[in-house]
């Protein structure tokens, strides 16, 4: 019998968490579901892991694979999955004990959507960006209206804009067939943030979404995890990123161009705080040689963008880097 989740989960060192990330899944309110989990050739105990659990539950299978990194062991998941319905956990996260209730009750108010979003909470004091989403169901036409000039870069919100929706991939349970046609590119390179260059395509591809305001999905926050870890290439990252999403979705709407331009140029002026804080006197040498060897400055525009980041850009594209850290650390 078909469940009415396939949930997958990429397993990579995490012996610690993983634990706690297969019990909460296993022990839902709702229950019709499948465990994938994806051993992405984990150096540790992990696997052994993953076979016991698989051995104790029928829902649980595995899948062993050589270490091929985070967005292919999601794919191999999701190319096993069979539910119409499909969601990705970290394995170092855990969820709520009514997590796919929750879901499988929106799912039904709205008609049964092509995705359903709901909030998270992290497991320290440091509170979640907030959503300006009005929960509920949007049709196509509410969202044409009220999600897509504002889902990747919403430049009302100050300073410097932010997403209206959140990027992570494990905050939304989607169809399978609307994942599988929207998942990242084979070949594509991608090292960081491959959530923002997928969940943006398929929102936009949806026809249709139900927000829960809920807070279901608990994110552990980790200083060795991807996203917290000092990378020396981020700025060359996030180019691949921005590249790979301005082919998948440029020249669709003059909104989505402008928010792409936006996004991408908040991105930069991250890493630059990033670099501020880490190399203090060193750190306008170590952006200049970044955007010399990126030639990031010459791919963003001023279009759209309000009179506070013109400036930033303006000051890259003279190569003004120290006076960008000085204004930088004014405004912080």
């Amino acid at each position: 019998m078909t469940p009415a989740f396939s949930i997958v989960v990429p397993v990579y060192r995490v012996e610690e968490y993983l634990p706690q990330c297969v019990d909460s899944i296993l022990g839902q309110s709702f229950d019709d579901l499948e465990l994938i989990l994806v051993d992405d050739g984990s150096p540790d105990g992990c696997g052994a892991l993953c076979d016991a659990y698989a051995g104790a539950d029928p829902r649980v299978r595995v899948i062993h694979q050589a270490n091929a990194g985070l967005a292919r062991a999601r794919k191999a998941g999701l190319d096993q999955a069979r539910a119409d319905y499909v969601g990705f956990v970290d394995s170092d996260d855990y969820v709520s004990p009514r997590w796919l209730e929750t879901v499988r009750d929106a799912l039904e108010k709205g008609s049964f959507p092509d995705m359903v979003l709901f909030d998270h909470r992290r497991d320290t004091d440091m509170a979640p960006v907030p959503l300006f989403l009005e929960p509920g169901y949007y049709d196509k036409a509410r969202l044409e209206r009220e999600v897509y000039p504002y889902m990747l870069w919403d430049s009302r919100r100050r300073p410097f804009g932010t997403q209206l929706l959140p990027a992570y991939i494990p905050l939304r349970i989607a169809r399978r067939q609307l994942l599988l046609d929207h998942y990242i590119a084979e070949g594509a390179e991608i090292p960081l943030f491959e959530d923002m260059a997928m969940a943006y395509e398929c929102l936009y591809h949806a026809q249709s979404l139900y927000f829960c305001p809920e807070r279901l999905y608990t994110y552990r926050v980790r200083e060795s995890s991807l996203l917290h870890a000092y990378r020396p290439e981020f700025f060359r990252e996030i180019q691949l990123c921005f590249g790979y999403m301005r082919n998948r979705l440029g020249g669709k709407d003059p909104a989505l161009d402008r928010q792409l331009n936006g996004a991408y140029l908040r991105k930069v002026l991250i890493g630059m705080d990033n670099d501020r804080r880490r190399w203090g006197g060193q750190a306008a040498a170590h952006i200049a040689g970044s955007m010399a060897r990126t030639g990031i400055p010459g791919e963003l525009s001023f279009r759209g963008l309000p009179w506070d980041m013109k400036c930033f850009l303006l000051l890259l594209k003279c190569r003004m880097y120290r006076l960008a850290l000085l204004a930088m650390r004014a405004r912080s």
